[in-house]
């Protein structure tokens, strides 16, 4: 095991954005609010695909469909956050259920195939709710 002989700062990443490298494409094309998601064969962001793990939500529109992979960045909200979204049948005995994502704007409380974005919060009315997603949920 090697210590450390000098001194040997790190770089942090502080607050609750993060950026990925975007893959090209018809998925290389992401807009504000849409789910992202990790490709695990290549390690590109997409927009998110059923199973992808869930790296946050879109901060602003990215369009890399005519670059080549990675030429673009997208910019994600990171980590735990509360967000109001629309989840068809939510009920008022859904709170504190998994919510899953099968694409990158349709969440659902179905596991199947789909991707794993957080737990519903709070129950608002029909069809609505407040999810807290945790992103890098595996």
């Amino acid at each position: 095991m090697t210590d450390l002989a000098v001194a040997t700062p790190m770089t942090l990443e502080i607050g609750d954005k993060a950026e990925y490298p975007l893959i090209s494409g018809s998925t290389g094309k992401v807009f504000e609010g849409c789910g992202i998601g990790l490709i695990a064969a290549n390690g590109y962001a997409r927009s998110l695909v059923a199973g992808d793990v869930f790296l946050g939500h879109c901060f602003r529109d990215v369009d890399n469909t005519d670059s080549v992979s990675g030429a673009k960045n997208v910019v994600v909200r990171t980590g735990k956050y509360r967000a109001k979204v629309t989840l068809a049948s939510i009920a008022l005995t859904d709170v504190g259920k998994t919510v899953y994502m099968s694409d990158d704007g349709t969440y659902t409380l179905t596991e199947g195939s789909n991707s794993a974005v957080g737990k519903v919060h709070r129950y608002v009315t029909t069809n609505t709710c407040i999810v807290e997603f945790e992103a890098l949920l595996a």
